[in-house]
């Protein structure tokens, strides 16, 4: 069918046309099905028709004089709005059609008298498709969902949100009730239509699957995409574990959220009138497997930290003679310890990424810990500073919110001048130092300026 409205018949084994049925339908052509006792087929399209057709045997027009296969239209049904799809029931006794209005309507076919009314999606239905046995109905629709029906009521067994787009087709598997589908993702997904169970993801196809179809005996199937491919898979004996391809896609969908493109403008700090600061500085690092996986290792650090701290206290508390025995997963530092340590082990580059990635109670956590640093442990500036910086960047609005923080805050602000102090004294030591060095050395060798004027 095409969107001029016109039905071709092909000529497999040439590749050719054989004939063309011009206006066929008076709008575009969407569906086709052939019937069930293979006599003939149906076809639907945007004018609101369903036309049912023969196959006959007629006069070939070439000089040889033999016979063609073509069609004959026996008869039409009229639909108050357009159709986008037709599916037959293999048993010979239905044939539902996908309408516009997001319903699908089922008639008797051989009579074309009213069966049953199938409400449920909420866009256009696109694909359907029936089981061997007449028992299930399946559509699918550009709200993304595959719906399973029974074909005894009408009622809906499961709806399932099927693709990330349209789905665009779907098909069961000839004498099961497992089905394909295939949508505007470029994805080709197998499904349980018993348990509601997604088996399989295939992603092979560029671009849009418009289209599939099955062998007679389900053993391979054909895809067509948008990206100009026919596709054909094949079944294997190659068994497979459902535990293990939903581990696959929840570990496909991990890797995809780690390498979206993060909105730096949305990183940005806003100003008081609610702008975002365009002069403002953002993270240099992005998240991915490594970020995350540092994130964790802090938040554990930190988790063991907290225990060793309280079976200290409640050892002090019980003013025990015995020794106190420490976690050896401190690696025989106090907890303090442990956990610049633990940071200090994390690159540079994924610092400000893995700080990003903390819960509220676990960054107030570290934020205790850089104070206790910056006061007891005398450590460079560099790091507390960076962690203190990124943290409050990012809690700002619930720091403000917590008056209890307000003494911790101010706490961390006066070691940190007293640090960054420290730092520029040292660097201006090493200013004049060097400004020092380079006057002494001039005055050791007169000749200096002179050389550098000659080579000037």
């Amino acid at each position: 069918g095409t969107k001029a409205g016109n039905l071709e018949l092909f000529d497999i084994n040439s590749g050719s046309i054989a004939e063309v049925f011009d206006g066929a339908h008076e709008k575009s052509v969407w569906g086709i099905s052939c019937l069930a006792d293979n006599s003939g087929l149906v076809s639907v399209g945007g004018d609101g028709s369903i036309k049912f057709w023969d196959y006959s045997m007629a006069k070939d027009q070439s000089d040889q004089g033999g016979k063609s296969l073509t069609l004959e239209h026996r008869r039409t049904m009229k639909m108050p709005e357009d159709v986008l799809c037709v599916a037959v029931d293999p048993t010979g006794k239905y044939i539902a059609v996908g309408m516009i209005d997001s319903s699908v309507k089922v008639f008797f076919a051989d009579s074309l008298n009213f069966y049953l009314s199938l409400y449920g999606h909420k866009l256009p239905v696109l694909c359907a498709d029936i089981s061997s046995d007449g028992t299930l109905i399946v559509t699918g629709s550009s709200d993304k969902n595959v719906k399973i029906w029974g074909m005894d009521f009408g009622d809906c067994h499961k709806s399932l949100f099927a693709h990330a787009d349209s789905v665009t087709q779907v098909k069961f598997v000839p004498k099961t009730h497992y089905f394909f589908s295939t949508g505007k993702d470029k994805v080709l997904k197998y499904w349980d239509g018993d348990k509601f169970e997604l088996l399989l993801e295939l992603r092979s196809h560029h671009s849009e699957v418009w289209t599939l179809a099955l062998s007679s005996r389900g053993q391979y199937l054909v895809t067509g995409s948008h990206d100009r491919s026919i596709r054909r898979w094949e079944r294997t004996e190659e068994a497979f574990f459902l535990e293990e391809e939903k581990e696959k896609r929840l570990e496909t969908m991990f890797d995809s959220a780690l390498d979206e493109p993060v909105d730096e403008r949305s990183a940005l700090p806003t100003s008081e009138d609610g702008s975002k600061d365009a002069g403002a500085s953002v993270a240099a690092g992005r998240k991915n497997q490594e970020t995350v996986s540092a994130a964790d290792t802090i938040i554990d650090a930190l988790d063991i930290s907290e225990h060793e701290l309280q079976r200290i206290s409640e050892h002090e508390k019980s003013k025990n003679d015995a020794s106190f025995t420490s976690n050896p997963l401190l690696l025989g530092m106090s907890p303090r310890q442990y956990v610049l340590h633990t940071i200090r082990r994390v690159k540079s580059s994924d610092v400000e990424q893995a700080l990003i990635l903390l819960p509220f109670g676990d960054a107030m956590k570290l934020l205790s810990y850089c104070d206790i640093w910056l006061k007891d442990y005398k450590i460079e500036a560099e790091l507390p500073c960076k962690i203190v910086m990124t943290l409050v960047r990012i809690h700002v609005d619930q720091i403000n919110a917590t008056p209890a923080l307000k003494k911790l805050i101010l706490s961390l602000q006066t070691g940190l001048q007293t640090s960054l102090k420290s730092v520029k004294t040292m660097l201006g030591t090493n200013m004049a130092a060097i400004q020092f060095m380079t006057r002494k050395k001039s005055t050791m060798d007169p000749f200096a300026n002179n050389d550098d004027a000659h080579d000037k």
